[in-house]
């Protein structure tokens, strides 16, 4: 499942072109710049001058490196004095809740772990030791994190469970036992015959969605249940009716509902909140995205356009090196990876020269007079992104 991910994640962002760098004759070394560290001054520079009346910060990522984690840190810590608390994952809000109690936790990683055993895979991308320390270290400097997405496709047994600890309606509680059974024996199925259509969310019917819903008035626990019902009819446009537009189009819609309740209630507290977002690199690029919607990054560079401020979009992808794929079916969920020949021919060039541990590519130059000069495949990632991050020898995520 991580490897048609990963897959779609290239495809969707880097689209290759028989274009070579001679006949554009654009020379990519006036724009970049490259570095082992991220607090390297030439890059902290560019940071904090981008950073300058800014509202959101996009960081998309390659999921399953290390270093996105890494660098979705340092550009958190650096934003803070511009008034940057707030981190946004590509999570729904409960497990964002869930994993904001784990780094509160004297012993976060043991208590993610904890988590993972009793509902594995319940949490795409962040159930990683990494990602545990970000989340940590936002939580130390008195941050938030927000969860945007949909509920994950094997995240029901959690939810009920969530739902059924923290209720004080018994017969409400009592079916929720009793589904929770269910979504555990499921998921036992879909793991012994590798069978994702064994997991719980294609017997989530609509007679148990409204049994739930009639038997509890509280907002917050109808909340949930209407994400668990949103994401199965999303899960059904991409597994089941093959609506592809619509799988992502009714995500990309949820997406921005979600963060809209969110960036609400925190307009009661200041005028113009700040938020930096972790997404997969799709998610994170301005403009029409390759899968023909406009997504919550657009949505983003809109909206800070509208308060007189500016976005700023990164992707962070490796060239090559190690990622964790997070397929429950694999013997080994670390795999091996070599981009390369994913990027535009542009960068394809450069990629031999490069010897140090990051290749820092400034866009925004890019959109001025040497348009033309550029295949077509780079001009949609210089409108989408401000910022390239190319990794050299990328690690994988240490897991759980």
């Amino acid at each position: 499942m991580m490897n048609r991910i990963l897959c779609l994640l290239l495809s969707c962002t880097f689209l290759s072109s028989p274009l070579l760098l001679a006949q554009n004759q654009v020379d990519l070394a006036k724009y970049s710049f490259e570095i082992d560290d991220f607090t390297d001054q030439k890059f902290v520079t560019l940071t904090q001058k981008s950073l300058e009346n800014s509202q959101f910060v996009f960081v998309g990522e390659q999921h399953g490196i290390k270093e996105a984690g890494t660098f979705t840190k340092f550009i958190y810590d650096i934003a803070q004095p511009f008034g940057y608390k707030t981190l946004c994952i590509e999570t729904d809000a409960l497990a964002a809740e869930k994993i904001t109690a784990i780094a509160s936790s004297k012993t976060p990683i043991d208590e993610a772990r904890n988590m993972y055993k009793e509902f594995p895979f319940s949490i795409p991308f962040y159930s990683n030791q990494d990602d545990y320390d970000m989340f940590t270290n936002t939580i130390k400097k008195n941050g938030e994190i927000w969860g945007i997405d949909q509920t994950f496709m094997v995240q029901f047994g959690l939810n009920f469970d969530h739902m059924m600890k923290t209720t004080s309606n018994k017969p409400f509680k009592n079916k929720l036992i009793e589904l929770k059974k269910k979504a555990k024996e499921a998921f036992t199925s879909a793991i012994t015959n590798k069978d994702f259509n064994a997991t719980y969310i294609f017997s989530y019917d609509e007679n148990t969605h409204k049994e739930l819903l009639a038997l509890t008035t509280n907002k917050k626990e109808i909340e949930i249940l209407n994400q668990l019902w949103k994401t199965k009819e999303i899960y059904a446009y991409n597994t089941i009716s093959k609506e592809y537009y619509k799988n992502n189009q009714t995500r990309g819609q949820l997406m921005k509902s979600n963060f809209m309740r969110y960036y609400k209630e925190a307009k009661k507290n200041e005028n113009t909140p700040k938020v930096i977002f972790k997404l997969g690199a799709n998610h994170a690029a301005k403009g029409l995205t390759r899968t023909h919607i406009y997504d919550i990054a657009n949505m983003g560079s809109e909206l800070a356009i509208t308060n007189d401020m500016h976005s700023l979009h990164y992707i962070i992808m490796g060239i090559h090196g190690k990622t964790m794929t997070g397929n429950p079916f694999t013997p080994d969920p670390i795999m091996s990876f070599d981009n390369t020949k994913q990027f535009p021919e542009e960068i394809q060039n450069i990629i031999p020269s490069i010897t140090k541990k990051y290749y820092i590519l400034d866009l925004v130059p890019l959109r001025y007079g040497l348009y033309a000069k550029l295949s077509k495949a780079f001009r949609k990632i210089i409108f989408g992104y401000d910022v390239i991050v190319l990794v050299n020898n990328a690690e994988a995520v240490k897991g759980l």
